[in-house]
């Protein structure tokens, strides 16, 4: 999933669902300014993948509801 589009025309105190995971707007676009562009959920490990041009992550529901 692209960030940009799950984040346009939301207010950064906003929380949206990603595959039934609430996600914070702000914790996203900070995750667009490190230069992320996609994020994949995986359920069953309870994780994220994370990935741009030039990076990649996979952090876990908890530390992105923290904005890690």
């Amino acid at each position: 999933m692209k960030i940009e589009e799950l984040i346009s025309g939301k207010d950064d105190s906003a929380e949206i669902e990603v595959k039934g995971i609430p996600v914070a707007v702000s914790a996203l676009k900070s995750l667009m300014e490190q230069g992320y562009e996609y994020l994949r959920p995986y359920r069953n490990e309870k994780t994220f993948s994370l990935w741009g041009k030039t990076c990649t992550a996979c952090v876990t529901f908890e530390q992105l509801a923290q904005g890690q």
